[in-house]
Parts: C-alpha cells; sequence; structure tokens
C-alpha cells in the first residue's frame, strides 16, 4: 500500500492538498497515515510537486508448523486495510509449502465480502466453499459470493452454518442453490460446544469430537474431499 509524504522544503503551504483531500488525512501540512487512503489526488493536484508516493507495510506473512502441517498465514498491523498484495504473498508461500512438502491440496480460508482481498484469494482456485448463515443478510452475501465466483468460472459449493436458527431461510438458500445446481456440502446446526472450543483456542472437532457441529463438519468434509477428488 502507498503512503502520501509531503516534503515540507517543496510545500508552499497553500492548503489545497488539505482542501481536496476527502478521507481528512491532511492536517497542518502533514498527512496521518492512519487516514490516507493512498488515492493519490493530492500528488495529482499539487502546483510544485511536493508530495510523493511510498511504499508503506500494511502487515507482515509468516509461515507457521502447526500439529496439523504447514500453515502460511499473516498479520494486519492496526489500523491497516487488508491488502490483496498480502493475500497472494500468504498464498505464494503456501504454494512453495505445498511444493516442497509434496502436498496435493491447499486449504484457502477467504474473508467475507466481494473486494480485492477476497478477489485475490480465489485466483486460480479449483472449487470455492461458501459458508452462509440463514439470515436475509446472508443469503444477500451469499448471492453476492456466488456471482464473484461465476464470474472467474469457479465451482461453487455451499455450507449452510448455524441452519436450525432459522428453517425458513435454511429452506430457501436450498432451494436457490438447487435452482443453480450448486451442491450444498453440509448443514452445520447451532452448536454451544462451538464457543466453549474457541475460549480455549481448540478446534471443534478436537475439543469434543461427539458434538453436534464435529460429527457436522467431519460429514461435510466428506463430502467435500469426494468433490475434490471427483
Amino acid at each position: 500500500l502507498n503512503l502520501a509524504v509531503i516534503d515540507p522544503l517543496k510545500c508552499i503551504q497553500c492548503g489545497l492538498c488539505e482542501e481536496k483531500c476527502r478521507f481528512g488525512a491532511i492536517n497542518d501540512f502533514e498527512v496521518d497515515s492512519i487516514h490516507c487512503e493512498g488515492c493519490k489526488v493530492c500528488v495529482q493536484i499539487c502546483p510544485v510537486q511536493a508530495i510523493d508516493f511510498v511504499e508503506r507495510i500494511c502487515g507482515h506473512a509468516y509461515i507457521s508448523e502447526t500439529k496439523y502441517g504447514p500453515m502460511s498465514h499473516a498479520k494486519l498491523i492496526p489500523g491497516m486495510e487488508t491488502s490483496g498484495k498480502l493475500v497472494v504473498l500468504v498464498r505464494q508461500n503456501a504454494k512453495r509449502l505445498a511444493e516442497e512438502g509434496g502436498f496435493e491440496l491447499v486449504l484457502v480460508d477467504g474473508p467475507p465480502g466481494i473486494g480485492c482481498p477476497v478477489i485475490a484469494s480465489l485466483s486460480d482456485i479449483d472449487k470455492g466453499l461458501v459458508v452462509v448463515e440463514p439470515t436475509l443478510s446472508g443469503i444477500h452475501d451469499l448471492k453476492r459470493a456466488l456471482k464473484l465466483l461465476d464470474h472467474f468460472e469457479v465451482e461453487s459449493l455451499v455450507c449452510i452454518n448455524k441452519y436450525d436458527l432459522n428453517h425458513d431461510n435454511t429452506k430457501a438458500i436450498r432451494g436457490f442453490c438447487f435452482e443453480r445446481g450448486i451442491d450444498v456440502m453440509g448443514l452445520i446446526p447451532f452448536d454451544p460446544m462451538v464457543t466453549k472450543a474457541m475460549v480455549v483456542g481448540q478446534p471443534i472437532v478436537e475439543f469434543d469430537p461427539d458434538a453436534a457441529a464435529s460429527q457436522a463438519l467431519r460429514k461435510m468434509w466428506s463430502e467435500v474431499k469426494g468433490h475434490l477428488e471427483s
């Protein structure tokens, strides 16, 4: 990500940049790195070319060893927005780990929405599993996500989380998917044990293998594996 920087030796303090900055990132001829969105308007309108752009670090990428296998991940610096470039770096590291370790499968945990980080997480994937909750906003977001997957010609799969909280909306989601030939891989019930597992920092399938959510997740994973192998 880029950040505007004002050169005090060149700046004539005309105030034009502060006036035109729609994000309120310039005050007293200094740039607030938190509010600067990198739009470059100030660079374009400065009459004496006193504003330049420098790259800034928005986060750090890491490679960790876990008992489940290697994991490529990243951590954002507080105040920074998720960067598509950071997602790309995480995925490049994951691909290298898979090649070096002889792994045939890479799981990419993408963010919600349809913005740049999501697009970066979707490039060159084989299948996309969209997790939706049976709410009106969830259905709306599901349709947007499926439209994005269609745009990139990625096969879509769906999982309905907490399906039993609203059976009418769950029925509507299943009907919507059926009409479009999209397979629903799993129905995950609401399970208070999930919260308890989160508190102790464990996956629910490890914390309580017999929990309703654990059983549903194992069943769904079996379905997903079948799709990946077909």
